[in-house]
């Protein structure tokens, strides 16, 4: 048998111990993303194409915001949050590229708001095998739900569709419902919904268009539409042929439909894009006027606009931003000075009627759902004026 060299030995045994940790405890490999003073979080989003005014206002102005108030306060546990993006312009293949670079090169701890059903969608299965944290992505297909470690953000098209379906079907007694819808998983995701609680009021819709996506010319299906004779059009688009939809509504004169956009689409910058032409179209708003509302959170996310982004106007998405930085910021508190991905799940499972000051108490069930209240709204001289109080839903 061979003689081990006594100093070999002691260092062997004392690289043992160093590995081990404290009393012998094995030492923890340190989590993705996350150092003793930073907590990485990163993003694909739309900068270039048709969403990048939305990308751009709710990451960079909107997440990062928050994230601006909260690392000047001492950040979290001690750790400040730093982010980074990268630009998709839209396409799904390139949110699935950039994702990947975010995880295997960058090393972030978790995905933070990410845009658009498409993009959002092709970058489940990786995440989810890979167990990162997609938090809160600004979007609209139910593929998101029950997911371990997915968190929706925007309110789910399926709960959307019932609170729009029953307020108009219900209260406001329409009967023909037409849907001009963008031809991918944004779009069909509603269609989906529309068909299903149409029917609980013994209804169906009486016409669908499809556009594909990046196209603007929906003339030929703005005409369909109108022989169809809707009392009722849904609009699930992007802002570019949104705005083209109602310019062509105008344009020949078809007055006798309402015009109804969805969640993503129900803001006055994006509707405003088709001047005058916007007037009276209504639809549900899932948060409130950030210019106008007086809440208490809506007014601080107005004095912290002003402090870091003076030359910034408020609007939906960047307050949807903040809102997605408060969310993690208060997930990070709970999980404590020993942050892993898996503690930050379980951390946001404990929400129960948290309370943001923007928003109605958030409760994160099982679906990990985070917003499901919109409220109903009409573009009145080209701002929003609410005509109910916030509605509820369950799919």
């Amino acid at each position: 048998m061979s003689k081990r060299c006594p100093v070999a030995v002691f260092v062997l045994v004392l690289g043992l111990a160093l590995l081990a940790g404290p009393l012998g405890r094995p030492a923890r490999a340190a989590e993705p993303g996350v150092t003793d003073t930073e907590i990485l979080l990163g993003g694909s989003n739309s900068f270039s194409g048709p969403l990048a005014f939305t990308g751009t206002q709710l990451t960079k102005l909107g997440v990062d915001l928050y994230f601006r108030v909260l690392n000047d306060a001492g950040g979290v546990h001690g750790r400040k949050i730093r982010t980074v993006y990268y630009d998709d312009g839209y396409r799904p293949q390139d949110a699935v590229a950039n994702t990947k670079k975010l995880v295997e090169q960058d090393g972030i701890f978790a995905v933070i708001a990410p845009q658009g059903s498409p993009p959002v969608v092709a970058t489940l299965d990786y995440l989810e095998q890979a167990k990162v944290p997609m938090l809160f992505p600004f979007q609209s297909s139910t593929a998101t739900r029950n997911r371990k470690y997915v968190f929706s953000g925007l309110v789910l098209s399926d709960r959307q569709s019932r609170m729009m379906i029953d307020y108009l079907a219900g209260p406001r007694k329409f009967k023909r419902f037409g849907a001009l819808y963008q031809d991918d998983e944004y779009g069909k995701s509603f269609l989906t919904a529309f068909q299903a609680d149409l029917g609980r009021h013994g209804l169906k819709l009486t016409a669908t268009e499809p556009v594909k996506r990046g196209v603007t010319d929906v003339s030929a299906q703005i005409a369909k539409l109108q022989a169809a004779k809707p009392e009722v059009t849904f609009l699930v688009l992007t802002p570019g042929p949104a705005a083209q939809a109602l310019k062509e509504r105008q344009k020949i004169g078809w007055t006798d439909t309402l015009m109804v956009s969805t969640g993503p689409l129900t803001d006055e910058t994006y509707l405003g894009l088709a001047a005058d032409a916007s007037e009276g179209v209504e639809g549900l708003a899932t948060l409130p006027d950030p210019l106008r509302a007086d809440q208490p959170g809506v007014k601080l996310y107005r004095e912290h606009l002003q402090k870091y982004f003076p030359k910034n106007e408020p609007n939906r998405y960047s307050l949807s931003g903040y809102v997605a930085g408060m969310l993690f910021a208060e997930a990070a508190k709970r999980a404590g000075r020993n942050l892993t991905r898996d503690g930050l799940v379980a951390a946001l499972e404990t929400f129960k009627g948290f309370d943001t000051g923007i928003l109605p108490p958030i409760t994160i069930g099982a679906d990990h759902d985070t917003q499901k209240q919109g409220f109903w709204v009409r573009v009145e001289q080209g701002r929003f004026k609410p005509l109910s109080d916030w509605l509820k839903s369950e799919p």
